[in-house]
């Protein structure tokens, strides 16, 4: 495992508290884990409503075909709404705090925006509640300590400048789309197309519109794989009640207009060199499906894998809302015009917050959609059973006494299906991984790995940027450093000695940002510092 040193002054010049990379690689303690019960939640859906007074008789559950005893039964309800949660709490003792993640995907800090933010603070997070936020590529904890005006006054300056940040990265997309459909460049290659060189050049000005899109397609319509495990990995460790809200803004595309000149002038080549036949017909062929392939391209969005994320939800026992709208741009140019792309985003969303007992709502009103999920109870059950065999992931299948209800379960609730599908992908794709972190007496310890890995002069090497920073019982930062640094191999560690700081509880927030992907990994360690 690699040595990389780097010092950083204490945020407050105590002595002692350089952030510097493992000396040598720590001991690695195994521990086999003894599976004895495993919490299937499952909800019961009949005609479209959730089922409420179920009992345990009322199930049964079998592993791999094989019946199991059902030796647990919870029945959990709950509402975002603050009047139920005070309603529902004991006489005397304030309701326990829940955990919101918001997460916005966002080129646009608009006033329906705005107006949504407003009613969520207002009337939805109570003081004691922790707050999460995935702001585009930003990370914020807000814990309850903040304040609410503070806690709102933070969340608005950063929604404000990364939406214009990610505004001024899609405009300069656009300008590029807009420059490779120069009409005049594409007219001239047209008009010159019985010379050798011109239809290659056709074709490639096709093939660049294609890419465009296709990039477009990854970063703005297909949800980011590696913010759902992210947030999911972190909710694993959280006690209590848990909400996901997704606010996603869905961005237009600069399609080629079906009736424009550059289109109609294509499709007259096209034409003309059929008729030609020979080598020219090749060519009128490759154009013919390179326009086919955008046509396709265009009306689907990429893979998505709702089912595994959707059970990957459950298994950490969250309720995930999404609420969609719109952006409005103005027209481009007479060949080109702002559409909506037809895409499977929507329906893969719905998959994804139906397992988890939440909506996908569709609104440019953003602060009345959330008035009416709040008001939505989230009903299931959780039956607990002792697997036959501990070592083999069976396959799960619940029943229930109840004629043509619909049942939604993870049916493979032991497994760890991001983590696998994430291994897959790996080579090709990397995704940052922050594990280990860990506290023993005062030094913090983390490993990094599965980041980008360059050619460079001196070998392969990644780039990271590390944050860290420490608060105490009482909500104050006392450490507050990031750091860049150039990786040469495949896992970095790390460790930070605090032994500057007093005894007693601290919490530990690491970020890590892989500079080649854009990618981070978040980490949250409550720890006693000894």
């Amino acid at each position: 495992m690699p040595v990389l040193r780097f010092f950083l002054a204490a945020v407050i010049l105590l002595p002692g508290s350089n952030f510097a990379a493992a000396q040598q690689a720590e001991p690695v303690l195994k521990e086999n884990v003894v599976v004895v019960n495993v919490e299937v939640p499952v909800r019961v859906f009949c005609a479209d409503m959730a089922l409420a007074g179920l009992q345990k008789e009322d199930f049964r559950l079998f592993e791999d075909d094989v019946p199991q005893e059902i030796n647990g039964f919870l029945r959990r309800r709950k509402k975002m709404s603050v009047q139920r949660v005070t309603l529902v709490a004991e006489p005397g003792i304030s309701p326990p705090p829940r955990y919101f993640v918001l997460c916005f995907r966002i080129t646009e800090y608009n006033d329906p925006l705005r107006k949504g933010m407003d009613y969520f603070f207002r009337h939805i997070l109570r003081d004691q509640d922790q707050l999460l936020v995935f702001v585009n590529e930003r990370t914020l904890l807000l814990k309850h300590g903040f304040g609410q005006e503070r806690r709102r006054d933070i969340l608005e300056r950063v929604l404000h400048d990364e939406s214009a940040h990610a505004r001024r990265e899609l405009d300069a997309f656009f300008q590029r789309v807009q420059q490779d459909v120069d009409q005049n460049r594409l007219r001239a290659l047209i008009e010159n197309s019985r010379m050798s060189f011109t239809v290659p050049q056709i074709i490639g000005f096709l093939q660049a519109y294609l890419n465009a899109w296709q990039e477009f397609r990854k970063k703005y319509l297909v949800p980011d794989l590696d913010k759902f495990y992210n947030f999911a990995h972190h909710l694993r460790k959280i006690n209590g009640e848990k909400w996901v809200l997704s606010f996603f803004q869905l961005e237009m595309f600069p399609k080629i207009k079906i009736g424009s000149s550059v289109r109609r002038s294509i499709n007259e080549l096209v034409e003309s060199m059929n008729n030609e036949g020979g080598a020219a017909g090749h060519f009128a062929r490759v154009i013919s499906r390179a326009l086919d392939a955008i046509d396709r391209s265009l009306n689907a969005a990429g893979e998505f894998p709702a089912e595994q994320i959707g059970k990957m939800l459950i298994g950490v026992d969250t309720t995930y809302h999404c609420f969609l709208s719109g952006v409005v741009r103005e027209g481009i140019s007479e060949d080109l015009e702002y559409r909506k792309v037809a895409s499977d985003l929507e329906k893969s969303l719905r998959e994804i917050t139906e397992k988890s007992g939440g909506e996908v709502v569709f609104s440019a009103d953003i602060g009345s959609a959330l008035h009416e999920i709040e008001e939505k109870e989230d009903v299931y059950y959780v039956l607990t059973y002792e697997p036959k065999s501990r070592e083999r992931v069976g396959k799960v299948r619940i029943e229930v006494d109840r004629p043509r209800c619909r049942l939604l379960y993870d049916d493979r609730v032991r497994s760890d299906y991001i983590a696998a599908y994430l291994k897959e992908k790996k080579a090709e794709d990397p995704t940052l991984q922050l594990d280990g972190i860990s506290l023993s007496g005062s030094r913090l310890q983390m490993a990094i790995s599965s980041f980008k890995m360059v050619k460079s002069e001196d070998g392969r090497s990644g780039r990271l940027h590390v944050s860290l920073s420490v608060r105490d019982a009482r909500d104050r930062t006392l450490y507050e450093r990031s750091r860049a640094l150039v990786a040469h191999e495949a896992t970095v560690s790390l460790a930070v000695d605090f032994a500057f700081l007093p005894p007693g509880r601290y919490d530990f927030l690491v970020q890590v940002r892989d500079e080649l992907t854009g990618r981070t990994a978040l980490d949250i360690l409550q720890a006693d510092v000894r």
